[in-house]
């Protein structure tokens, strides 16, 4: 008897990695803030790798720069060496009339792994 219906092992699984957006008062995000909501999509490009070996991204919604990432760990395993990314919106805390106070994305990998176990 089969529980599932596909081959656990040759599945693509999808793997998210929730990365917080830091300096959103620095940039462009007054400018665009009424817009966004969770479930949009932004862009990420590589702009160098920090001292500790992190990956530090810029995030753009449009044309409009509205903050920085940094990837380290597994995400930056997962991301490898692409040099833009997307993500989607997954939280963001804001009041009525005023600026965002925080803004999470998530980032989808679409990479090949194998079960163990």
């Amino acid at each position: 008897m089969k529980i599932f219906k596909a081959d656990p092992i040759n599945q693509i699984n999808v793997l998210d990695t929730i990365v917080k957006v830091n300096q959103l008062t620095s940039f462009d995000m007054i400018y665009v803030y009424h817009l966004l909501s969770i479930g949009t999509t932004v862009k990420l490009y590589k702009t160098n790798i920090n001292l500790h070996g992190d990956y530090m991204f810029d995030v753009y919604f449009k044309k409009f720069k509205i903050g920085v990432v940094k990837i380290s760990g597994i995400g930056k395993q997962l991301i490898g060496d692409l040099t833009e990314v997307e993500a989607k919106i997954s939280s963001l805390s804001k009041e009525k009339y005023l600026p965002l106070k925080s803004l999470e994305l998530v980032i989808k990998s679409k990479n090949s792994l194998k079960m163990v176990g």
